[in-house]
């Protein structure tokens, strides 16, 4: 079970305070991530809601290594995970923590380049994926049945991640493919993405495999795919790679 470093107790109101506050701490973390039982990749906005009255204080540096150890965690439900989270919280503070998710597919409504029409790849079932980025998981749905005919889609993706070449943190993305072609079976692409998750790459470089990678294996007539990262140190970095000249609107999603 993973445990909390708690390094120091909140002070006490002073003598002379004659009114004692009342309140909460409300944190939200953007990229809580873990796995179901069938170990495919779930993510979520979290809120944490502590109250002010708590004898203890919650470290932010060590609550980010504490959420890190869930990302490869199997649970059963997003109930089961609020309910183990709240629970040693609770336990470390010595008082009641709320704790309330919203998958991160509806609390990102749309990409900056892709409309309400964009379909979430998130609901395949496909499980994590180990060993590095994979191309040759790439395929179009028309690989095991007649050839079919052209569409324009535009599909998306919230559990991309990979790690800094540099910290070894994890960033976090939004991935969004528009193109016109033979329809990609979105297994195959979402199995792909996944891949992605145990790699050691900047963002920039990410973008390029993705975009490359997709070309090569799904033959696309046009193609233009883009990634909404989180932010560190308060900058985000937004690559966008595509075969024809595009424009986006600058606009953060919830995650940023």
């Amino acid at each position: 079970m993973p445990r909390l470093r708690l390094p120091h107790q909140a002070p006490s109101p002073s003598s002379s305070q004659t009114v004692t506050p009342r309140g909460y701490d409300l944190w939200n973390h953007y990229e809580v991530a873990w796995l179901d039982m069938h170990e495919r990749p779930q993510i979520a906005v979290v809120e944490l809601v502590i109250p002010c009255d708590s004898p203890y204080t919650l470290e932010m540096s060590d609550a980010h290594r504490y959420f890190l150890t869930l990302r490869d965690q199997r649970f059963e439900s997003t109930d089961a995970l609020e309910a183990h989270v709240a629970g040693e919280l609770s336990r470390c503070l010595q008082a009641y923590v709320l704790v309330r998710t919203t998958p991160v597919r509806q609390a990102v409504r749309t990409t900056t380049a892709c409309g309400p029409g964009a379909q979430s790849l998130d609901l395949e079932p496909v499980s994590v994926v180990r060993g590095g980025v994979q191309a040759n998981l790439l395929r179009r749905a028309s690989d095991a049945n007649a050839a079919a005919s052209p569409i324009r889609e535009c599909l998306t993706s919230d559990l991309l991640s990979v790690r800094c070449p540099l910290t070894d943190g994890v960033d976090y993305g939004t991935v969004w493919f528009d193109y016109t072609g033979e329809p990609i079976c979105r297994h195959s692409l979402l199995a792909y993405v996944l891949s992605y998750r145990d790699s050691a790459m900047f963002i920039e470089q990410c973008a390029e495999t993705l975009f490359a990678d997709v070309l090569a294996q799904c033959s696309p007539t046009r193609l233009a795919i883009g990634a909404r990262f989180t932010r560190r140190h308060g900058i985000d970095i937004n690559p966008v790679r595509s075969t024809h000249a595009i424009a986006i609107t600058n606009i953060r999603t919830v995650r940023q």
